[in-house]
């Protein structure tokens, strides 16, 4: 069942528009804020949606961001989670 979750969500679309990260700029910081003041948080990206007010591609260039900085990593649940910094 966890892997049904995963394997619904897929990458943003790749954009060359500078501008369109520019304005979720704030977004990924507040973001941030929230996984570094609740350790345990785990998210959907439903609930990234719900939670920043994000639409569809937005909540998938912001997940694929936050993944690729190795901030967030996908957990087999379906969820996103902190990455661990040793």
């Amino acid at each position: 069942m966890a892997s049904a979750r995963l394997s619904s969500w897929r990458p943003a679309p790749r954009t060359n528009s500078m501008s369109t990260r520019a304005q979720l700029e704030p977004v990924l910081q507040r973001i941030r804020g929230e996984f570094h003041e609740s350790p345990g948080l785990r998210l959907t990206p439903w609930q990234f949606r719900r939670l920043w007010n994000l639409d569809e591609d937005q909540a998938r260039l912001i997940i694929e961001q936050l993944v690729q900085t190795r901030f967030l990593r996908g957990a087999r649940d379906g969820t996103f989670v902190r990455c661990e910094r040793s």
